[in-house]
């Protein structure tokens, strides 16, 4: 076995870097739960979350809709504090 670690680092750089890191503390999470955690489904939900954040933030973060809709530090987004939530909701769970 090599001294490399094959998990992506928390030093991400890319959002499918980010999307990785998502995935493996998604994969952690289920792990865990089926050995420690009694296999609760609330930690399910709270894995499958974080695999979905990942996904949604690489397939979203050069959206021109999504852009427009939340906004950026120079443009204010077509959406409030609460819409914004709303349709990040609808992404992860594709409700969008």
């Amino acid at each position: 076995m090599s001294g490399t670690s094959e998990r992506p680092s928390l030093d991400f750089k890319s959002k499918e870097e980010f999307r990785a890191v998502c995935h493996q503390l998604a994969m952690r999470m289920h792990y865990l739960n089926r050995v420690a955690m009694g296999e609760q489904k609330f930690s399910f939900e709270v894995a499958e979350l974080l695999s979905r954040l990942g996904r949604v933030f690489d397939e979203h973060y050069d959206d021109e809709e999504t852009r427009r809709a939340f906004g950026d530090g120079w443009e204010k987004g077509a959406l409030n504090d609460e819409e914004r939530r709303a349709y990040l909701y609808g992404l992860l769970y594709d409700k969008a």
